[in-house]
């Protein structure tokens, strides 16, 4: 079989995703993805979820991405998480149906890649401490939307009601993006008013001390440590609804923060499962774009 080119190599690739469930699908460069916002700041704020940036730069280490060598492109899949399904978001000790669906997409996806084009392909896991990559900037690389003042990439078709998965190849496929676009420029804010912990309430990330314009939340007002200490409690509050006793909604709790790892309290073939996590998402319901 004849090599495809970059271009139609895309074309197919994106083509191939969507008819596999990708409500979205883009391709990156994997050389300016290593370079973009997120992965060139994280060396300086590190990946810890409970203390500022700024009162741990002694201690801050690197996120490290274990880049495969040979990886030239990013295909990017976004599956839409409608308000109309949000169980598509509920942790259930198996992860969630959401992250299930994302990971069928690009399984398949890298299989017919391997398979058809004889390309090598990587999945990334989910998270970055864990070696992953950063999907956000990675979609708004390919094309597929931006980072709003909520954090979250805001895309035209589904506003920020989307979550990603990112497969690695080892050939050249032409990017589909960045493309200007800008939803919140004249938006009121909806997104910021709707946080019940106020992530949103002051500056978290100077751009003069980072050396850095593009910042969590466009202008470095999204405090992820806050947000997280919201997710921390949504964990605890569905343990302790489901547990009973202490020790039980201790277990439980510990469990649903593995994520997908969750295997020593996977239901029974079969069985419903025990528990769902319900996290917040009032900054991205709240969200105009794409309803």
């Amino acid at each position: 079989m004849n090599e495809l080119s970059p271009s139609d190599l895309t074309v197919r690739t994106v083509e191939k995703a969507l008819a596999l469930g990708a409500s979205v699908a883009g391709v990156a460069d994997v050389e300016a993805l290593k370079a973009s916002p997120s992965h060139s700041i994280s060396s300086r704020i590190g990946m810890g979820l409970e203390s500022r940036w700024r009162d741990a730069q002694d201690d801050v280490v690197p996120a490290e991405v274990d880049w495969p060598a040979d990886a030239v492109s990013a295909v990017v899949i976004g599956v839409s998480h409608p308000s109309s399904r949000p169980e598509l978001d509920w942790y259930d000790g198996k992860g969630t149906p959401g992250n299930r669906a994302l990971i069928g997409v690009v399984r398949e996806l890298s299989d017919w890649l391997e398979a058809e084009h004889s390309c090598r392909t990587w999945r990334p896991p989910y998270f970055i401490e864990s070696s992953g990559v950063f999907m956000k900037d990675a979609a708004v690389l390919a094309g597929l939307g931006s980072v709003g003042r909520n954090n979250l990439v805001i895309t035209p078709e589904y506003g920020p009601r989307i979550r990603w998965r990112v497969l690695l190849l080892d050939r050249a496929a032409s990017p589909t993006g960045p493309v200007r676009y800008d939803p919140c420029g004249s938006c009121h804010e909806p997104c910021r008013r709707a946080c019940p912990v106020g992530a949103f309430g002051e500056t978290a990330y100077d751009a003069t001390a980072l050396g850095q314009s593009q910042l969590p939340g466009t202008d470095g007002t999204y405090d992820r440590i806050t947000c997280n200490g919201k997710m921390s409690r949504d964990v605890d509050d569905a343990a302790a609804a489901l547990a009973t006793s202490d020790a039980d909604s201790t277990d439980l709790a510990a469990t649903m923060n593995v994520f997908e790892e969750a295997v020593m309290t996977l239901p029974p073939a079969g069985a419903e499962p025990r528990y769902g996590v319900k996290y917040c998402r009032r900054c991205e319901l709240s969200c105009p774009v794409g309803r």
